[in-house]
């Protein structure tokens, strides 16, 4: 491999998209990354970028802008290929790109291998998101006043506020490409909380209260539609203020992964709302 692989903008690309695809499965775990690549580059086709050897992927990093802040992910080097700076020189690549969208913040969920990257390169730990498992199943709440809904167009007001960002164009992507089961709770007409249930994830969601929380998350696990051999999992937030909630339903802790941040400390929203983040490489 050549010293300075070049760093190019990841194409929707067959090509592309099966190269990426091997290289996080290689890097991190199976199953397929595919569908969660296909969304990213839907969202934000300019903010994914690979180390190219000969036409060889060899390492890949990017991020999606919210307006203020971006958050940087799917950070990966093929193995046989680490220990010669990709992950620094495509981490900085991605945080001159976030700087050059206008964002004030670059945020990541880092692992234990991937934290001193991001800290050679600034950034700071100012706290955890954790991975719990979701129990097998459980019953919703009596008289549940939860919905179905199929408009992610009617979460869009009440996720900015929350979240701090937009993120609509994540949320439709989502939608489009996974087809997941989203869950909604009213109070006098207004949206008080969403939950998505994907394959293997519940999330993103958000809630105004406790109570809407636990009946958003009671609604996901009693449908039978969303019961699976396989483990589901719920991002818990750095600010999130419904953990203890979640414990008590019976979920368990997985895994902490650091949350870091470059630029300023503070993301704009009421964040203590959040749910459930919508993965680790999109916030």
């Amino acid at each position: 491999m050549s010293p300075e692989a070049p760093i190019r903008v990841l194409q929707d690309s067959e090509s592309d998209l099966e190269q990426a695809d091997h290289l996080l499965t290689t890097a991190y775990r199976p199953p397929s990354w595919r569908r969660e690549v296909e969304t990213y580059l839907r969202v934000q086709p300019d903010g994914w970028f690979v180390a190219d050897d000969g036409g060889e992927i060899v390492a890949m990093a990017g991020a999606l802008a919210y307006g203020e802040f971006c958050w940087l992910g799917l950070v990966a080097t093929l193995p046989g290929h680490e220990r010669r700076g990709l992950a620094t020189r495509l981490s900085a690549h991605v945080v001159a790109w976030g700087k050059s969208q206008g964002c004030r913040t670059i945020a990541l969920d880092a692992s234990e291998k991937g934290r001193p990257v991001y800290e050679r390169l600034g950034f700071e730990p100012i706290g955890e998101t954790i991975a719990l498992i979701a129990p097998a199943s459980l019953s919703a709440a009596g008289d549940s006043p939860i919905e179905r809904i199929d408009d992610v167009g009617e979460l869009v007001a009440l996720d900015r506020s929350v979240f701090g960002g937009d993120r609509a164009a994540l949320l439709d992507a989502i939608r489009e490409v996974e087809s997941p089961r989203v869950y909604g709770m009213r109070e006098e007409g207004e949206l008080t909380g969403y939950l998505f249930a994907r394959e293997r994830l519940f999330g993103p969601g958000c809630a105004r209260s406790p109570e809407v929380a636990e009946h958003l998350v009671r609604a996901a696990l009693a449908d039978p539609s969303n019961r699976t051999d396989e483990e589901t999992r719920l991002l818990v937030p750095m600010e999130c203020a419904f953990t203890d909630v979640l414990l008590s339903l019976g979920f368990h802790e997985s895994r902490r992964l650091a949350h870091m941040r470059l630029g300023e400390r503070n993301l704009p929203g009421k964040r203590s709302l959040l749910l459930a983040q919508a993965s680790f490489a999109a916030g």
